[in-house]
């Protein structure tokens, strides 16, 4: 992440390469192997992309720390800007003591950094209602993982070394809070297909075979659109 802000945000670099540069939102229910996809990801679009020579960056929990630093907020408000939410009047009352500012201005700042980082391209946003907060954008393309719960249980006892019944509970509480946020938020249901443009159930595919189905789906689009644009333009020149 670093290294793509400090070459993407030099004006030399981010003039360079094709003028549209696609970039990508990732909605995924608990444990449907999102950990080893995103790496898988990663790189492969660095190497089969020739819309940059910079590569791609994905931008997660680590995007925390963007939004801190592109606001200037305190590194206390770090706990509130995860994917959860919390009853009106906690936090009425937290933003009244001056404890941090409301949950409303936090998700505006964390749409913020996420549209500014969509538009720069080349970029992989997981989480935060990221498909919603740039559904309007012309270069985002968006996907939603999704499994049987059974797998993703098994899944997650495995990365996280905990037993099945943690595993369930932790399943389903985290299932529970994306979908409040995304309610919450953006008014709208976290599993509504029509907000993607690609549903993958990840059951029975390796980390690498669904970052092959994701990245093609997403160039075979980006040059699609990118075409699409380029006619547009010489009609309305005409």
């Amino acid at each position: 992440m670093e290294h793509y802000l400090r070459t993407r945000l030099s004006e030399e670099s981010f003039s360079k390469g094709k003028s549209f540069r696609p970039a990508l939102t990732i909605s995924r229910e608990c444990g449907a192997g999102m950990d080893n996809i995103g790496c898988a990801l990663v790189n492969y679009l660095s190497e089969v992309d020739d819309s940059t020579d910079l590569g791609w960056a994905l931008f997660n929990q680590g995007m925390i720390g963007k939004i801190i630093e592109d606001h200037d907020l305190p590194k206390s408000v770090a706990p509130f800007l995860a994917e959860n939410t919390k009853f009106p009047v906690v936090n009425l009352l937290e933003e009244l003591l001056n404890l941090h500012p409301s949950e409303w201005t936090l998700f505006n700042y964390s749409a913020d950094t996420i549209r500014n980082l969509c538009r720069m391209g080349n970029v992989i946003v997981v989480g935060r209602a990221g498909n919603f907060v740039t559904a309007d954008m012309e270069n985002t393309f968006h996907i939603r993982l999704v499994g049987s719960q059974s797998k993703r249980i098994q899944h997650t006892a495995s990365r996280h070394e905990i037993s099945i019944e943690r595993a369930t509970d932790v399943v389903r509480e985290t299932d529970k809070s994306r979908k409040n946020f995304v309610q919450r938020y953006a008014r709208s249901a976290i599993n509504a297909p029509e907000w993607y443009h690609l549903v993958l159930n990840t059951d029975d595919f390796l980390p690498e075979t669904v970052a092959r189905i994701i990245g093609d789906s997403l160039l075979e689009w980006a040059n699609q659109k990118e075409i699409q644009t380029k006619e547009n333009t010489r009609e309305y020149i005409a």
